[in-house]
């Protein structure tokens, strides 16, 4: 009967035709988990292979008959109670049942749910299942239905079979147990079952990788589990269609901070997908997440993952505070259940792969400086490959080894060099207070690789470097930089001359600003020692660590751009061997791949996802701050929506009205205000105005010759404003949230970098 298997025989092949809840049903039993044993029948199955597999059933037992369309218990839709289900059947009965449950997909009901839901009819496949007769039976939800928390799992059950539970027939009791140390809250009848129930729970919900919805009953003192389904009002992407909404995957907090400074626009579908894939290679899906392509952090994922290491829960958000910036008073970062041990085995898999690199120390050092050398030797390759068997060859046989090697070498020099970014700030602060801390760490590190940009520019005007040597340098570092399908300066003829004009109009020189920001770091040192002289090596050995950090993640910053480089011309060059051109940047990144090898089926999705990438630049930033579920078209709707926080659980938050942030680089400025949220509109920026936007990254660099003073909603200590800023001496507050919602251009405001500060003096209507 190669249309009708048992859960446990069913093959691959067949699960296409045997619907949601016959496909759940065997992948349930490959877990291990108690599933009373049973058969699928596929929508191809005739009436001679159902009789013959009727009569094979066993008369010591009754069935449960159930529907198992091919859109039914999905991620985009449930169907759950659209369909006949018919238990208790004895054997002789069972093709009448399955008569019954087929003919079920042509009532009223059905049909008007799936045009609900834009679903056509696709055929139908029964369930056919050893009924176990219930003490209790129920359902449960691995996350809160309405605010998507899964810190509780929530179920109810009545006494008898489930089908009372649907119906409303009977009263539900109601059971609650915390997913992150197991607690259990309900009727005491049930609770020598609820922890055995818990634990299946976390399988299927590790399993399926998603907000799971779980049926399941207790018999003869033993938990089966039913059915499962995704919870669809969870859903948190359509990646057919690049409809990407990370919010309501969960209960999460999420932050532009650090990662709205890279990705400044939404981002392509290609872009998204090379990103989960560092996701994955991490361990930690989703701590990078999306919201309609607008790139979040999220802190939710970074505070469970390290309670599920231990760390305490208050701790675990202290631990990454300068990396995400301060909360509104009121907000707790909501958290979740991490599989703490599949993190720690997937860490020692990628410390020691099989496929890690078997490149010595040395040699790692070596390739960390050649790094922006190799990308540039690559990209000139690609350009001369011309087929795709060549370009596959190219890919598997030199960039994923270079690939392998690179980031094995990146990771391998960063070691403890990055400590000191944290811990210095920490140290001096015990020490000395806020005030000379802030000015020793808002010190000069000398020439960051960030600074380049601009500084280059003077020395190409001051004869020092050719415009090739620029190129060399800094070709690839622009506002959109790690977006795959953005051209960087290095592939636009006439970038630098441009530059060039744009600075010299500035009449500034940065290099003496720098001079006058080593003066000054200078005489915080001095004070220091003449304070503390005991302390004077143990300052110049913390500094020194922390100068080396400082220079070192923008180096690797630098460089590692120079990956994505070529990466995207890795993709380019795809794109035009297959004649699609940009339209690759449509695809996922294992699409492209399939495209290579000649599968044209992938390009069946690019039309409706260039929709939604179109849709996506349409909207307004969204807010820097992001608790819950969030409604891009409601928030869109609103006439008083804010730039900094989005709330949707009734919380009582404290948004003040004040602008305060970080103290990203000391001084004190008074100026008019310039607010400028999309750097397309740059050009309207005057000189000695402060500059007050979202965010600011290496592109707007070039920029920074015309600024007094910088506020920015987004930042923390270790943010790129507050690290550049610092040391061109340009006065800076990063991380107020609020900047461009308070202020508005025209407004004459007092910036001090010093106390992370902002006072509006008079509003542009008063000026």
């Amino acid at each position: 009967m190669s249309n009708i298997y048992s859960f446990t025989t069913a093959p691959d092949s067949i699960l296409p035709s045997v619907g949601g809840k016959g496909a759940s049903l065997i992948k349930l039993t490959r877990l291990k988990l108690p599933v009373p044993e049973g058969y699928v029948i596929s929508t191809d199955a005739t009436s001679e292979e159902v009789v013959s597999f009727v009569n094979t059933l066993s008369t010591k037992c009754t069935y449960a008959v159930r529907s198992s369309a091919i859109n039914e218990d999905g991620a985009g839709a449930s169907f759950a109670g659209q369909y006949e289900t018919i238990t208790d059947v004895k054997a002789p009965d069972v093709i009448e049942a399955i008569k019954a449950v087929q003919s079920s997909s042509d009532s009223n009901r059905v049909h008007e749910y799936s045009d609900s839901m834009g679903f056509n009819s696709c055929g139908i496949g029964v369930v056919v299942q050893r009924f176990v007769k219930p003490t209790f039976a129920g359902v449960i939800f691995t996350s809160d239905v309405i605010t998507g928390s899964s810190r509780y799992i929530v179920g109810n059950y009545v006494r008898g079979e489930g089908e009372d539970l649907v119906s409303g027939s009977k009263n539900a009791m109601e059971f609650r147990m915390d997913a992150i140390k197991y607690s259990y809250e309900g009727p005491s009848e049930f609770k020598s079952f609820a922890k055995k129930l818990y634990k299946y729970c976390s399988v299927i919900k590790d399993a399926y990788k998603c907000p799971m919805d779980i049926e399941w009953a207790v018999s003869e003192g033993k938990v089966y589990i039913l059915q499962a389904r995704p919870i669809t009002t969870l859903n948190r992407a359509n990646d057919a269609t690049f409809d990407i909404n990370g919010s309501l995957g969960g209960e999460y907090l999420l932050t532009k901070t650090n990662v709205g400074e890279i990705f400044m626009k939404p981002v392509s579908p290609m872009t998204y997908s090379a990103l989960n894939k560092i996701n994955e290679f991490v361990g930690m899906p989703y701590a990078l997440d999306f919201i309609k392509g607008q790139a979040y952090m999220n802190i939710s994922v970074l505070c469970s993952m390290q309670m599920a290491l231990g760390v305490s829960e208050k701790k675990a958000f202290n631990n990454i505070r300068d990396l995400v910036g301060n909360l509104p008073e009121g907000i707790k970062v909501p958290v979740f259940p991490f599989d703490g041990k599949a993190f720690k085995k997937h860490l020692f898999k990628l410390i020691f792969s099989k496929n890690k690199s078997t490149l010595t120390r040395s040699e790692k050092s070596e390739m960390v400086r050649n790094l922006a050398e190799i990308a540039r030797a690559m990209i000139d390759d690609i350009r001369k490959i011309n087929d795709n068997a060549s370009l596959m060859s190219y890919w598997e046989d030199v960039m994923l080894p270079r690939l392998n090697d690179g980031l094995s070498s990146v990771l391998a020099e960063c070691g403890l060099q990055m400590v000191p970014l944290f811990s210095t700030r920490k140290k001096l602060t015990k020490i000395t207070g806020e005030d000379l801390a802030n000015r020793l760490c808002g010190s000069s590190v000398g020439i960051l690789e960030s600074m380049k940009p601009l500084l280059m520019l003077e020395d190409i005007v001051n004869g020092k470097v050719t415009s090739s040597e620029y190129m060399d340098a800094c070709g690839q570092r622009c506002v959109n930089e790690m977006e795959l399908s953005e051209k960087h300066p290095y592939e636009i003829p006439g970038y630098v001359d441009a530059a060039i004009e744009d600075y010299k109009s500035s009449g500034v020189s940065m290099y003496s600003m720098v001079k006058q920001r080593e003066d000054e770091y200078a005489a915080a040192v001095s004070e220091f020692k003449s304070q503390y002289p005991s302390k004077a090596k143990w300052l110049d050995r913390e500094m020194a660590r922390f100068i080396g950090a400082n220079k070192f993640r923008e180096e690797i910053r630098s460089k590692g751009v120079w990956l994505f480089c070529v990466l995207r011309e890795f993709l380019l060059g795809a794109g035009r061997i297959n004649n699609i051109g940009d339209d690759i940047f449509m695809l996922y990144i294992d699409e492209a791949f399939l495209l290579i090898k000649g599968d044209k089926s992938v390009l069946q999705h690019i039309d409706a996802r260039r929709y939604n990438v179109t849709k996506n630049e349409s909207y307004d930033s969204f807010p820097g701050l992001i608790y819950g579920r969030f409604d891009p078209e409601e928030y869109m709707k609103s006439s008083d929506k804010r730039r900094d926080f989005y709330c949707s659980s009734n919380i009582d938050v404290n948004l003040s009205s004040d602008v305060k942030g970080f103290p990203g680089a000391v001084g004190r400025v008074e100026g008019i205000a310039r607010v400028i949220t999309d750097i397309s509109h740059i050009d309207e920026l005057q000189s000695g105005e402060i500059l007050v936007t979202s965010a600011t990254n290496i592109g707007w660099t070039v920029a920074f010759h015309k600024v007094s003073a910088i506020v920015t909603d987004i930042g923390a200590p270790l943010s790129h404003a507050a690290i550049v800023a610092r040391e061109f001496g340009i006065p800076a507050v990063v991380g107020s949230g609020n900047a461009t919602t308070v202020i508005k251009t025209g407004d004459r405001i007092i910036v001090d970098g010093g106390s992370g500060t902002v006072q509006i003096l008079s509003a542009e209507s008063d000026v």
